[in-house]
């Protein structure tokens, strides 16, 4: 056998052999503890308490959380701050209904409405049954949109329990069902204990009716005060705009700025009436694309409007209000169209990809991902530099990887 033989029989072979010279292999799913990743606050507060075991399946921790309110699985810390917040608030609402003004106020023909209201927020554990505990991970797929998801978007949630999906119906009633029962009262506690008026928190949601139905006319608002921290900075701009509109006024606001982000009436449509957005989310995220209009937000918005479940159209909202952020300090220009990974190009060129998550592990379609964008936007959005901006935790080969991909981390 002569050299040149030698050689190729050896290169073949290496390249045959199992495991050699080839891609590397996806890092597993982290294990984690709660107490590693959180504040003591965070872990444990007066109403609350995470479990020490965290699942990391995807791209967020998997926190349960427990309380006198039920059970509750948060997918993701900024969930996590929402459910604390919201259990603070059931908290908040069970001191009221069991106080002297609110049982005075309640009256002798009220008493099963005030019993009710009573019974939502001291004894929530049936009506929280399903809630939380029937979350679904989000998918993996960080890159192109479905456009099947988009124009055949079935009325199936994999987030929603069986009680959830009996409660809000399809897509095309969701308009109705989100608002249903949802007041001027309920909006007037709900800013009170500084939360969603239409949470999908269906403990919050009957404590809220509860408490405003005995407070019909909502001069009780005033005769408390309620030691929750206010929300802050654009979360409370949208918040006063929420609790303080009615609901046909506050679609009517979204209508005309999905407008002006040039979205079509098709589409408008379609992204009104997917039932995995709450008319709060839809307001937040339009709120945060309308205060930086940047190029292709009605694109983006198409992507949002193929959102198969809740934590997915959070991830969307939560990566638009970064959006935000950048805006504020470096003005934005454009986004990168067909992307589920909201990708951006400010008017000095660089390149910023914004991911919520909170891990960022080394995987083939990761990588793929990321490689494709890092194209994608030196050649479509004309970015000279590239930077990867994200609250996540980066593995060593992660970081590495996207380094590698083209960019700064």
């Amino acid at each position: 056998m002569n050299a040149r033989h030698l050689l190729l029989t050896l290169g073949a072979s290496l390249l045959l052999a199992p495991g050699l010279l080839a891609q590397p292999a996806d890092e597993p799913p982290p294990t984690v503890g709660a107490s590693s990743i959180l504040s003591a606050t965070e872990l444990r507060g007066p109403h609350h308490t995470v479990e020490e075991r965290v699942a990391t399946p995807g791209f967020f921790h998997e926190f349960t959380i427990t309380s006198e309110f039920g059970t509750f699985t948060a997918l993701g810390k900024r969930e996590l701050t929402r459910y604390v917040r919201e259990i603070n608030a059931l908290y908040e609402l069970s001191q009221v209904s069991k106080s002297d003004i609110f049982i005075e106020a309640a009256g002798q023909s009220l008493v099963n409405v005030a019993k009710g209201a009573t019974n939502a927020v001291t004894k929530p554990v049936d009506t929280a049954k399903g809630v939380g505990s029937g979350l679904k991970r989000m998918g993996t797929n960080l890159g192109r949109r479905s456009k099947r998801a988009v124009d055949e978007m079935g009325d199936d949630d994999p987030e929603l329990s069986e009680e959830e999906k009996k409660a809000q119906g399809s897509g095309a009633t969701n308009a109705a069902y989100g608002v249903l029962g949802v007041n001027s009262a309920v909006r007037k506690w709900a800013a009170k204990v500084q939360v969603d008026p239409y949470t999908t928190n269906l403990t919050l949601k009957q404590a809220l009716e509860g408490i405003a139905k005995v407070d019909a006319a909502g001069s009780l608002t005033t005769k408390f005060v309620v030691p929750i921290p206010p929300l802050v900075g654009p979360a409370a701009t949208v918040g006063n705009l929420v609790w303080s509109t009615d609901p046909e006024e506050l679609r009517k606001i979204n209508e005309a700025r999905a407008r002006e982000l040039g979205v079509t009436s098709d589409d408008a449509k379609k992204f009104f009436l997917n039932n995995r957005l709450t008319l709060t989310m839809q307001t937040r995220l339009l709120a945060a694309l309308h205060a930086v209009k940047p190029g292709n937000a009605a694109d983006f918005i198409t992507t949002v409007t193929g959102a198969r479940s809740e934590r997915e159209a959070l991830f969307f909202i939560h990566s638009a209000e970064m959006l935000q952020e950048l805006h504020a300090r470096s003005p934005v220009k454009a986004v990168l169209t067909d992307s589920r990974a909201l990708v951006a190009v400010t008017r000095t060129g660089e390149g910023v990809a914004l991911l919520p998550v909170d891990w960022l592990r080394e995987t083939k379609t990761a990588v793929a991902t990321m490689t494709e964008a890092a194209a994608r936007a030196r050649k479509e959005l004309g970015a000279t530099t590239l930077r990867l901006q994200t609250e996540a935790h980066l593995t060593e080969r992660a970081k590495a990887a996207f380094s590698a991909a083209g960019w700064t981390i």
